[in-house]
């Protein structure tokens, strides 16, 4: 009995001694589940924010770990999904062009579709449930997860893209960004999107993406020399040019002998880009903006079978002229909702598969300050106002522009 006792007496302490190993175990444990646990929410938010972050499609420059809206985005996310977290300690996000990328170099070479990849990295902080102390194990006060996720961008339905070009005497001039003129580099950079249009028409069994021009300079141009769309704007009426803003208004312009005319919209790459390899800027002519998106947008509105998406993409080294009040006609037809007006009544179409098509209009300015032309930046809104700094900036930019209006996530 005093042997059953004494064995009794060494368990107890025994067990004792174990306490704190035992519940060392049960903190570690514990927390090493929640850290678990917190990884794979981290890793779930961090898929959904990049996916967002693709598809908004904002400026990702700024600080080396991403631009300021594209961090908040991902801050948003991330809050919903870690609601036991203390801090986000560290985001990272980092956008990568086709040309950073080998896996789509070398896709390129094999006849595949360039895309384009964003990447997030982020880590949150913890506080720990059991920290432990001198005698017992644990986590410390807090502890760290790391989540990441990568969402790319492809093309996956066929778009009209309307080509609004400036060919104003300015785009005659070289430019610190190129080699050439800039209206050799915008006609090269226009060949360049076709390639990839090309690419993404004949991988698919759905009908082709179609693209159009419309040169300005003062005025648009019909084929016929003698033929120009010069008087788009109704002498002192704002109101009456924006209500008749889809009837063709033609006049005679023999005197503007311009090297460019109005291209329609057509899946025909090759005749296209022969006929826009003629094009020259017309000498001492300005820029009058208004008048090229109008016309693209009657040359858009005037196609049999849209496309499911409809984007009209002006390109531009400057402001609208003074020179015949073209700003301020720019600026208030702006102001009373010629834009509005425009992307109402395309969007408003039926697309050959019998849906309302999707509509945007962007600006990409390449050589000049995008802010010193508000008309334009008011008529597309601010976040489709876009500069380059050289023409693989600005080919990247019209790629994710149709990307985005037609964008896959993957």
């Amino acid at each position: 009995m005093h042997s059953i006792r004494k064995q009794s007496g060494h368990a107890a302490i025994l067990f004792a001694m174990m306490i704190p190993a035992f519940f060392g175990i049960f903190t570690l444990a514990s927390d090493g589940a929640r850290a678990l646990q917190s990884k794979a929410r981290l890793e779930d938010a961090s898929e959904v924010a990049v996916l967002a972050i693709a598809a908004h499609n904002a400026d990702n420059s700024g600080s080396n770990s991403g631009s300021a809206i594209n961090k908040q985005i991902a801050r948003d996310w991330i809050g919903q999904y870690m609601q036991d977290m203390q801090a986000i300690s560290d985001i990272k996000i980092t956008k990568l062009e086709c040309n950073d990328i080998a896996a789509c170099m070398d896709g390129l070479d094999n006849g595949e579709s360039r895309y384009f990849q964003y990447e997030i990295i982020a880590k949150t902080n913890h506080l720990s449930w059991f920290p432990g102390n001198d005698s017992t194990a644990g986590f410390g006060d807090s502890f760290d997860v790391v989540g990441a996720a990568t969402a790319r961008k492809f093309q996956s339905e066929s778009v009209d893209v309307m080509f609004v070009s400036d060919f104003s005497y300015s785009m005659n001039s070289t430019w610190s960004g190129g080699r050439n003129k800039k209206y050799v580099d915008l006609i090269n950079i226009i060949k360049d999107v076709t390639v990839e249009l090309e690419k993404f028409n004949e991988s698919t069994g759905i009908k082709p993406s179609r693209v159009g021009l419309t040169g300005f300079s003062f005025y648009t141009r019909a084929k016929n020399n003698s033929r120009c769309y010069q008087d788009q704007y109704v002498k002192n009426s704002v109101s009456t040019t924006i209500d008749q803003i889809f009837d063709e208004k033609t006049s005679s312009c023999k005197s503007y002998r311009g090297n460019f005319y109005d291209l329609s919209l057509t899946e025909n790459y090759a005749q296209f880009n022969q006929n826009l390899s003629r094009f020259k800027p017309v000498s001492n002519s300005g820029t009058a903006s208004y008048q090229g998106i109008i016309r693209g947008a009657q040359m858009m509105d005037s196609v049999s079978e849209p496309r499911p998406r409809r984007i009209i993409i002006i390109l531009s080294d400057g402001e609208d002229s003074p020179q015949d009040n073209h700003d301020k006609k720019a600026k208030k037809l702006v102001a009373a909702g010629m834009c509005t007006k425009i992307l109402s009544t395309l969007g408003a179409g039926l697309s050959y598969e019998g849906e309302l098509t999707k509509t945007k209009m962007a600006v990409v300015g390449f050589d000049y300050d995008l802010d010193s032309n508000k008309a334009l930046a008011d008529c597309v809104g601010s976040n489709n106002v876009y500069k380059a700094n050289n023409p693989e900036e600005i080919l990247n930019k019209i790629l994710e522009l149709i990307s985005e209006e037609i964008g896959h996530l993957k």
